[in-house]
């Protein structure tokens, strides 16, 4: 076994995998030997095989914290947070001093949007050991998510008070910074991150991303021997990719711009799971099920509380330009992309429903919206008590605008629209935080999805018309004020200047527009695509460009 193990650690898995099942075949029963197997199977690819060890090994030695941590972990891979989270409380149960199960239950947590959970859970670690680095960059990171940035900063200071050479450290101050639109600063904690750790390709990345290229300057010489000596397919190499797209892009430089992003976005597809099939079957039945005939049987909740204004559409539409210009009014707070409504609908409307979700749905009482719509509300006025109205920028949205409409009949929806071979390309330039853009990383899968966007969009406003605002980007960019008039004056909210200022609204900002919305709108930022030419021709062979155009 001991032998097994060193060979797993040495990374020679096919010979300890070999020495595991000898194990094994001796002791059936033998649960660190079942255990490690079915680490190294779900490590090579063979995960359905290894849970079902890893599962035995926990019933055997049920009160075994790192089989319960490691289990969690693998959960977590697998994407079932939720359950991941049960093992790791498990693990810190037992042991409550074992930081690696501390920190992926704070991570877990944070992950599932349980922002108070994660924050207890990092600061009982910071309590018990106030010099774990990792525990405070959870913290931090809690925090930004949660719309707490001072106080993120302020952690982020803290652990870099204790750990000034942290390229970690830096580079999450920096990203924090970016998020305040302190581009200047932000750019400053980049490069002091890259100075402790010149591979450190995602503070490269985000270097570009509050930078504006101007010239080939010894930064992005610097880039490119990184990308050169980083292993192909490897995630450094996709990040310095698209960090390199983005500053050729500024150079103008668009065949060679065009080639690292599509380096990236390949890179980024093979380590994805998406079944564009699968999608179109879940647009086609939310269309089926919320129908014209839907809306007769089933009426509107009468909660009145008109607090919500939702903000939606593609990502890169305008979405985020469109919230910091209603969050610059003194009556609205911008609480960014928020996943409330998404939980719960989730909740009140399970996959596991009787007849399965979506179809179950028409079969739903109307006190059902009622009820969702009010846990919408409470969770809402929670986190951001005393506003009059806020924000909730989910571009995702989009396709619940039927359950929107039914649980809060008195919150604002507006829908940003923007030319689709635009919008598409701007999706296709950006390395997005998570996995929520799946379609995004291949240009005809990115087609295919603008389309049933468009599509579902023009069905909403045939079977609800008048309940989406909708708003285009380039009309705001040809009449900012006309355009901001128009929308302030449908959001039912008194003029402020302040709104065709939203550049210089200090506010927190999350998305891949963190820097772009700091600027003022400019013309030539319409017709961007059009310079990449024929490189698109897999995109606008399948587009549709007109469909579902307000």
């Amino acid at each position: 076994m001991q032998q097994a193990l060193q060979l797993h650690q040495a990374g020679r898995r096919q010979e300890a995998e070999m020495l595991y099942r000898q194990v094994l075949a001796q002791k059936a029963n033998h649960a660190a030997a079942a255990h490690f197997l079915g680490l190294l199977l779900h490590q090579t690819g063979r995960s359905a095989e290894g849970l079902d060890l890893l599962e035995q090994s926990v019933r055997l030695q049920p009160k075994n914290p790192d089989f319960l941590n490691n289990l969690g972990t693998v959960m977590r891979d697998l994407g079932r947070v939720s359950v991941a989270v049960d093992f790791f409380r498990g693990a810190v149960a037992i042991r409550p001093d074992q930081l690696a199960a501390r920190d992926n239950l704070g991570s877990s947590l944070k992950q599932l949007g349980q922002f108070e959970g994660a924050e207890e859970i990092y600061r009982g670690t910071i309590g018990r050991n106030p010099f774990h680095v990792r525990a405070r960059i959870g913290l931090a990171e809690t925090l930004q998510e949660a719309g707490r940035l001072d106080e993120a900063l302020a952690v982020f200071r803290e652990a870099l008070a204790i750990r000034p050479k942290d390229a970690d450290l830096l580079h999450g101050l920096g990203v924090g910074l970016m998020e305040k639109g302190r581009l200047g600063e932000a750019a400053e904690h980049f490069r002091q991150a890259l100075a402790v750790d010149p591979g450190m390709a995602r503070a490269w990345l985000m270097l570009t991303q509050v930078k504006r290229q101007q010239d080939r300057d010894a930064e992005l010489a610097g880039m490119e021997a990184q990308h050169a000596k980083a292993p192909e397919g490897s995630l450094a190499r996709m990040q310095l990719s698209f960090g390199l797209g983005k500053a050729n892009d500024d150079l103008k430089d668009y065949g060679r711009a065009f080639d690292y992003f599509a380096e990236g976005n390949a890179i980024r597809r093979t380590g994805i799971d998406y079944d564009a099939d699968r999608t179109r079957a879940e647009f086609e039945a939310m269309k089926a099920v919320f129908d014209a005939g839907f809306f007769e049987r089933h009426k509107p909740s009468s909660i009145a509380d008109d607090a919500p204004i939702f903000v939606v559409g593609m990502p890169r539409s305008g979405t985020t330009l469109i919230e910091q210009i209603i969050a610059s009014h003194p009556q609205v707070y911008g609480a960014g992309e928020l996943n409330i409504l998404k939980t719960v609908v989730g909740k009140q409307f399970p996959p596991g429903m009787k007849g399965g979700f979506p179809w179950g749905i028409a079969d739903m009482p109307d006190k059902a919206y009622a009820e969702a719509g009010q846990a919408y509300l409470d969770l809402l006025h929670a986190r951001y008590p005393g506003f009059r109205h806020v924000t909730d920028k989910m571009p995702g949205n989009f396709l619940l605008v039927g359950f929107i409409h039914l649980m809060l009949p008195k919150a604002r929806i507006i829908h940003c629209a923007r030319d689709a071979a635009a919008t598409c390309l701007s999706i296709y330039k950006v390395h997005f935080r998570g996995d929520s853009h799946r379609y995004g990383y291949d240009l005809g899968e990115l087609a295919d999805f603008h389309n049933l966007y468009a599509d579902i969009m023009a069905h909403w406003r045939t079977v609800l018309p008048g309940v989406v605002h909708d708003v285009r980007y380039e009309d705001f960019v040809a009449d900012q004020e006309g355009q901001t008039r128009a929308l302030i004056a449908h959001l039912g909210l008194p003029w402020d200047d302040a709104v065709l200022s939203f550049h210089e609204t200090d506010r927190p900002v999350r998305t891949a527009s963190a820097a772009q919305v700091r600027q003022p709108m400019y013309q030539g930022s319409v017709d961007l695509w059009k310079r990449y030419g024929d490189r698109l021709k897999p995109l606008l062979d399948k587009l549709d460009r007109d469909a579902g155009t307000p």
